[in-house]
């Protein structure tokens, strides 16, 4: 029988070997924040804390093709939610099968479910091998997405200017009085799959990821106003090995011109204030002519990805009041 526990200091190497064949499961992580699988293993003293990292392990002794893997998971703060980073070993590695990848999800959603953990969510490759090891145990994908990347290159000789004699549009830093109108804006944009995977039961608006951010690292908002009103947002997320731009707005529009400049704002910022590059935007599937724009700007291709939930059933206990039936009387014989 497989074993599957909790990371113990007698992991550390096993976790060091496989590591190195892990897939990455949390694209933004991956790219901004790189971290090794051993680090947030021996840091998570505390597993099910806030934000912090779990890994669970798989022995089998035995078995010649499931012997060993582990998976590391994440909670987002203050959230009942967290996200899978790493799965190791990858599939298409000698040691890599997809039953191990099935034993260590089925276990961690067991442990979720103990944890009082609402939502699993994991952005994987879009590869049918991978997606349907994860569609095996409930996930299910409600978006893909194209990573597009700019170079270093790609900023030489830019100016990444807006000009519009038309447009009233400004754009300044995000309040906190802004949240009723982000909402707004965060339901006319998004599908409404996309809003019940990001908002659990699609009924509760203050979860929308416009108004928070995902994945550690410092994250800069923006809203684009015009005539009074909120019509777009930017978020302007900074790690060490490069910046993230995600925006919201109306992308099927004629012209483009909102989200030319979000993006010309968002890249002059990273010019002006020498940020990390490359720079990544991600481009869900319905997220209209983006790419083109992008492809103007200097972008290119860099990555497909399928973005996937599993929604976890808590076990709730309520106590609740039997009737008991009443004992017929026996006469007498």
């Amino acid at each position: 029988m497989p074993l599957i526990r909790p990371f113990r200091l007698g992991d550390t190497f096993l976790i060091q070997r496989l590591g190195r064949q892990a897939t990455n499961l949390n694209a933004v992580q991956a790219l901004l924040q790189p971290r090794s699988p051993a680090s947030a293993a021996l840091t998570a003293v505390i597993p099910w804390g806030d934000a912090k990292v779990a890994t669970f392990v798989l022995k089998q002794s035995g078995h010649r093709l499931i012997r060993a893997g582990f998976i590391q998971v994440q909670k987002r703060p203050r959230r009942p939610e967290y996200d899978i980073n790493l799965l190791a070993p990858a599939l298409d590695t000698p040691s890599g099968h997809p039953a191990i990848w099935e034993k260590l999800l089925s276990y961690t959603i067991t442990e979720a479910s103990q944890h009082q953990i609402e939502r699993i969510y994991v952005d994987v490759p879009d590869q049918p091998l991978i997606v349907n090891s994860f569609a095996h145990v409930g996930f299910g994908a409600y978006t893909r997405q194209t990573i597009w990347r700019l170079q270093a290159h790609g900023f030489e000789g830019q100016r990444f200017e807006y000009v519009d004699a038309q447009s009233t549009a400004a754009i300044r830093p995000a309040v906190s009085g802004d949240e009723w109108a982000l909402q707004k804006l965060y339901a006319r944009v998004t599908p409404r799959p996309v809003k019940q995977a990001e908002c659990g039961d699609g009924q509760d608006d203050s979860k929308a990821p416009i108004l928070f951010d995902r994945v550690a690292g410092i994250c800069s908002r923006y809203v684009l106003v015009e005539d009074g009103e909120i019509s777009g947002a930017l978020h302007l997320l900074r790690g060490e090995r490069g910046t993230w731009l995600s925006i919201w707005t109306d992308t099927l529009e004629v012209d483009g011109c909102r989200a030319r400049q979000l993006l010309c704002f968002g890249l002059k910022t990273v010019q002006a204030d020498s940020l990390q590059i490359p720079v990544y935007v991600g481009v869900s599937d319905y997220h209209g002519g983006l790419s083109a724009l992008l492809d103007e700007l200097g972008f290119a291709p860099f990555t497909d990805r399928a973005k996937m939930v599993k929604h976890i059933m808590a076990r709730v206990k309520k106590g609740t009041t039997a009737a008991v039936p009443a004992l017929e009387s026996i006469g007498k014989v």
